[in-house]
């Protein structure tokens, strides 16, 4: 067996041979950029590298280094890349923004007093003349009709995960997300003026709302029925004057409607935090440090890493990535991204250009200032 400073002093050999190599490739990389920039051709050209590598494969002596080959001459071509983008560099793509205003239209998904229409105060603080919407698709038709300037909705909580609705509705309508809100859930059993709990019989709430109180409910032993909004539930009930109903809603919606708390914070998880997203036609002018993306790829094994690997490239802290399946297309995915960071930003505008010449569709859902979940 050989010693290992002797293997050492070989491997220190080698490279002594390698980086000379490599900085020829790299000054050759420039001047390809040169090229293809005088050309108006793309950096990315995935033919070529294709047969990059089927060539370096195929010079194998071992080829049980086959994988490894790959993965070493990707490498080397992702760097001679990003040499290429420094010599041409990649401009910010021209986009409208638009600056919040004080008289601007909002609408929310619910009614008055439900958990949506609290984000929306608090992300509009003092704004006036709120227009409530039975369903998430709702809001969206109108911020695409023109008829509110923005709308508030759900997008995920952080006991019972994403809404996915609202991924798929983003995905759906050409619109973007300007703005985030963080609000403490406290669900409450409210009945009816002179009800117990002893009176209940049937409860009814959002189905997020009935699962995030779950432990409760199921101690009750009470018959659970699904309904459109948390508020919605608690109008019902007020309208109904039945004894035997209960809603899960915010105690704001007991002062509202009329009723009862039989129970204050009934949920399971007492650090229950929902996020709110606030979607418009336009981004806004902002000091944004947020950014959400979509894109789906192809189903082969390795897709996803070698478009994340962008980000890690250009420093790009991801806060959060979601998945979601391709409608009429089983068994594929997209994904959606949140990102620290701006459009405006040198390394972001490189890392999303990678991104979207490496994706089959990528679509920017927005860019905002984060938003964070108040602790009380």
């Amino acid at each position: 067996m050989r010693d290992i400073k002797d293997l050492r002093r070989e491997i220190d050999g080698i490279d002594d041979e390698m980086i000379p190599l490599f900085e020829r490739r790299m000054d050759v990389a420039k001047q390809v950029a040169e090229y293809k920039h005088a050309a108006g051709a793309s950096v990315l050209q995935s033919g070529r590298e294709q047969e990059v590598l089927s060539r370096a494969v195929d010079r194998l002596k071992n080829k049980e280094y086959s994988n490894e080959t790959r993965d070493f001459m990707t490498a080397v071509m992702d760097l001679s890349k990003e040499v290429q983008l420094k010599a041409n560099p990649v401009e910010e793509t021209a986009r409208e923004r638009k600056a919040f205003s004080s008289d601007a239209k909002i609408g929310f998904q619910g009614t008055a007093g439900s958990y949506s229409q609290q984000a929306a105060a608090e992300f509009f603080a003092g704004a006036s003349g709120m227009t409530a919407y039975r369903a998430f698709g709702d809001v969206f038709d109108a911020i695409d009709k023109g008829e509110i300037d923005y709308g508030v909705v759900p997008l995920e909580n952080s006991s019972i995960g994403s809404v996915v609705e609202v991924y798929d509705l983003l995905g759906k309508y050409n619109c973007f997300i300007v703005g985030e809100q963080w609000i403490r859930i406290n669900h409450c059993l409210l009945g009816v003026k002179g009800a117990g709990i002893g009176d209940v019989k049937t409860v009814y709430s959002k189905a997020e709302a009935l699962e995030q109180a779950h432990d409760f409910l199921v101690e009750g032993g009470w018959n659970l029925v699904p309904y459109a909004n948390t508020a919605l539930a608690a109008e019902m009930v007020a309208k109904k004057g039945d004894k035997s109903l209960a809603a899960v809603a915010a105690r704001s919606a007991a002062e509202i409607y009329g009723l009862e708390v039989l129970a204050d914070g009934i949920n399971s998880d007492k650090e229950n935090f929902t996020r709110f997203i606030v979607i418009s036609r336009t981004l806004a002018d902002t000091d944004a440090d947020k950014v959400t993306v979509s894109f789906t790829l192809k189903n082969e094994s390795g897709a996803l890493y070698k478009v994340l690997r962008f980000f890690t490239r250009y420093g790009i802290n991801m806060v959060k990535i979601e998945s979601r399946p391709l409608k009429n297309n089983p068994g594929s995915y997209y994904f959606v991204v949140d990102l620290e960071g701006n459009c405006n930003s040198k390394d972001m505008i490189q890392a999303l250009y990678y991104v979207e010449r490496s994706t089959l569709g990528f679509k920017l859902l927005g860019e905002y200032v984060k938003n964070a979940p108040q602790e009380e």
